[in-house]
C-alpha cells in the first residue's frame, strides 16, 4: 500500500505583510558605502522574495530569502526565511539560511531548530541527531517541547529515526520519555513505545500517564491482557477513561468496545468523545441510521461538532444526496476539518460536471502560507487523476514542481500519479531516484517496494525493500499490507494472511480489505474472503480497488444500501 506523505501541520508563520516590520529598521546608516550597499541589496532581495511568495514561486522565494539572510544579520528575517524554505520543501536553502543564522547568532535555539528540521527534511538523520543534541543542551527541562517542535515540522517518522537510541540527559526525564512514547506510537513502533513508557515511569511519571501509552502499545501488538491491565490503570489519568474502549477497538473486539463506549456516553468528562467514537463505529459498519442519529446529538458540542458535521456530509453523500453533503462540507470552513470538507465538496462538483468549480474549491487562499498552497495543488492534481484526467493532473504536478524544485513531497506525488496513469516504468524510475536521494525515507522505500510488487516486477527486491521499511515502523498497517501483498504476489498467500489481517485490524482501509480478501481467496478460504470483503465494503463503499476486486471474485457482494435520511435537526454554527 502506498502511503501519502503526511506531516503534522506547522504553526502558522507570519503573513507576507509581516516582513515589512522586519525590514523597517535594517537600513539604519552604517559606516562605509559598501556596507550600506550590501544591506540595501539584502532588503531588496527580501522584498523580491516576498513578491515571489505571493506568486507561489517557492523556489525563487527561498533563494531570495537565502540571499537576504546572507546580507542582513537579522534574526527575525532569518527565522522567516528558514520557515519559508522549510514550508516550501527547499531543504538545502533552509540549511544554508540556518547556518548563516548561527554565524551571527551563535547558539540561537531557533537557528539550531531550523538546522535540525532542514536536515530531517533531507533525511540526513545522523547530522540532525548531532544538531538536536546541541539543541537539547540549552533546553533544560523543556526537552519535550523541543521534541514536539521538531516533529511539528519534520513529521513523526524522521523525528523518531533521529531520536531512536539517542542518549542525552534531557531525554531521560519523565516528561520527555512520555513525549517519546507518544511519538513512537505515532510512528508505529509499539515495542519502542512500551520501552519509553517504562522509562517514563522509572523517571517519576505517574503510573496512569505511562499506562496511557502502554495500553495502546499493547493493543497494537495484539496483547489483550496487557492492554486491558494498562487501560484500567490509565483510567485514573484525566482523559484516560477512554483508554479501555480505544484499546478494544484496536484489538478488534467490537462488541466489548461498543459496550464500554455505551457505558461512557453519560460520563461528563469523556461522554462527547465516546459518542463520536460510537458514531465512527456505526459508520464503519455501514449502519448509517445509527451513525446519523449519534452525529445529530453532537452538533451542539463545540468540540465534537466539526467531526459530526463531516460525518453527516459523508452519510448524505453515500445516500446520493449531494446537495445536503455539500451544505455540510461548507459548514466546515474555519475548522480543523476544512481541508477534508473541501476535498469531498470538490469531488461532488466534479461528478456533477463542474470541473473548473471543483478545482477552484481546492485553491488556497491568496494569503495562504507556502505549505498550504502546495497541499492545495496536490489535492487538485489528485482529484484530476482520480477522475481520469491524467495528463492534466501530471501537468499540474509538474508546474508545482517547477515552482518548488526538489520538493520531495511533490516529487513523490508525481510518481504516484504516473503509476495511476499507467506509466509504470516512469513511476518506478521516479521512485528509484527518490530512493537514491532518501534511502532512509520509509515512505519512499515502501512505495518503491509496493509498486514493484503490484506490477510483479523484481519481487525478491520488492520484498526486501518492504521489510527494510518495516524494520523502522514495524506496526505500520500500510507497510504490513505491502508485506502481505508482496508475499501473495510471490505465491505465498497463506503466509500473507497474518500481516494482512493485522493490517486491517489496525486500519479499516479499503485497499487493505481488498488485498486481505484476495489472499484469503487464493489460500482457499473463500467464505472468509467474502466476509472480509463485506466488512471492507461496509467501511469503505466507495473504494475503487475494493470494488474492482469484489466484482472480479464475488460480484454478488454489495456495499450497504443506505436508509433514507432522518429528519434533520437544526444546525448550529461551528
Amino acid at each position: 500500500m502506498i502511503m501519502p506523505l503526511c506531516h503534522r501541520s506547522s504553526p502558522r508563520a507570519p503573513r507576507y505583510a509581516a516582513i515589512a516590520a522586519v525590514l523597517a529598521g535594517v537600513l539604519a546608516p552604517l559606516p562605509g558605502a559598501a556596507a550600506t550597499a550590501g544591506r540595501s541589496d539584502g532588503v531588496a532581495a527580501a522584498a523580491s522574495a516576498d513578491e515571489a511568495l505571493r506568486k507561489g514561486d517557492c523556489g525563487a522565494a527561498s533563494g531570495l530569502y537565502r540571499q537576504a539572510s546572507q546580507a542582513l544579520e537579522q534574526p527575525e528575517l532569518a527565522a522567516r526565511a528558514s520557515e519559508v524554505a522549510l514550508a516550501c520543501g527547499q531543504y538545502p536553502a533552509a540549511h544554508a539560511i540556518a547556518e548563516r543564522w548561527l554565524q551571527f547568532a551563535p547558539g540561537d535555539t531557533g537557528a539550531m531548530l531550523a538546522l535540525t528540521q532542514a536536515e530531517l527534511g533531507s533525511y540526513r538523520i545522523a547530522d540532525a541527531r548531532g544538531h538536536f543534541k546541541e539543541l537539547l543542551k540549552g533546553a533544560g527541562k523543556k526537552a519535550a517541547e523541543a521534541i514536539d517542535a521538531v516533529v511539528r515540522r519534520a513529521g513523526s517518522e524522521p523525528a523518531l529515526a533521529m531520536l531512536r537510541d539517542l542518549d542525552a540527559a534531557p531525554l531521560r526525564g519523565a516528561e520527555a520519555q512520555l513525549e517519546l512514547g507518544a511519538l513512537a506510537l505515532e510512528a508505529w513502533d509499539a515495542t519502542l513505545a512500551l520501552r519509553y513508557a517504562q522509562g517514563a515511569r522509572a523517571a517519576g511519571a505517574s503510573a496512569p500517564a505511562a499506562a496511557l501509552i502502554s495500553a495502546r502499545a499493547h493493543a497494537i501488538l495484539g496483547n489483550a491482557a496487557g492492554a486491558d491491565a494498562a487501560a484500567r490503570q490509565a483510567a485514573a489519568e484525566p482523559g484516560g477513561r477512554l483508554a479501555l474502549a480505544q484499546a478494544l477497538l484496536v484489538l478488534g473486539d467490537d462488541a466489548g468496545a461498543q459496550a464500554e463506549l455505551d457505558r461512557l456516553r453519560t460520563d461528563p468528562e469523556v461522554g462527547g468523545a465516546a459518542a463520536w467514537l460510537l458514531a465512527q463505529f456505526a459508520l464503519e459498519r455501514g449502519d448509517y441510521a445509527v451513525a446519523e442519529q449519534r452525529c445529530l446529538t453532537l452538533i451542539n458540542d463545540p468540540n465534537s461538532a466539526p467531526l459530526a458535521v463531516y460525518y453527516l456530509g459523508l452519510i448524505a453523500e453515500r445516500r446520493g444526496d449531494d446537495t445536503a453533503a455539500a451544505r455540510d462540507y461548507a459548514l466546515l470552513a474555519g475548522t480543523g476539518f476544512e481541508p477534508q470538507g473541501r476535498r469531498r465538496a470538490a469531488g461532488i462538483l466534479y461528478r456533477q460536471g463542474e470541473r473548473d468549480a471543483a478545482v477552484r474549491v481546492l485553491n488556497a487562499a491568496r494569503d495562504a502560507e507556502p505549505d498550504e498552497r502546495i497541499q492545495s495543488e496536490l489535492a487538485a492534481a489528485d482529484l484530476l487523476s482520480e477522475a481520469g484526467a491524467d495528463d492534466e493532473a501530471l501537468s499540474r504536478i509538474d508546474s508545482a514542481l517547477r515552482r518548488s524544485p526538489g520538493n520531495p513531497g511533490i516529487a513523490y506525488q508525481r510518481a504516484v500519479l504516473l503509476e495511476r496513469a499507467g506509466r509504470v516504468d516512469a513511476a518506478l524510475a521516479a521512485l528509484e531516484g527518490l530512493h537514491r536521494e532518501r534511502p532512509l525515507d520509509v515512505g519512499v522505500t515502501n512505495a518503491l517496494g509496493y509498486t514493484l510488487a503490484d506490477h510483479k516486477r523484481d519481487l525478491p527486491r520488492a520484498e526486501q525493500l518492504i521489510r527494510a521499511a518495516l524494520a523502522a515502523q514495524p506496526d505500520n498497517p500500510a507497510l504490513l499490507d505491502s508485506l502481505g501483498w508482496v508475499l501473495h504476489r510471490r505465491g505465498q498467500s497463506a503466509a500473507a494472511l497474518t500481516p494482512l489481517a493485522r493490517a486491517y485490524r489496525l486500519l479499516h482501509d479499503g485497499d487493505i480489505g481488498a488485498h486481505w480478501g484476495e489472499a484469503l481467496w487464493a489460500a482457499g478460504q473463500k467464505p472468509a474472503a467474502r466476509a472480509a470483503w463485506q466488512q471492507a465494503l461496509d467501511a469503505a463503499p466507495d473504494n475503487k480497488l475494493l470494488a474492482a476486486t469484489v466484482k472480479r471474485y464475488a460480484p454478488t457482494l454489495k456495499a450497504p444500501k443506505p436508509p433514507p435520511a432522518l429528519e434533520p435537526a437544526p444546525r448550529t454554527s461551528i
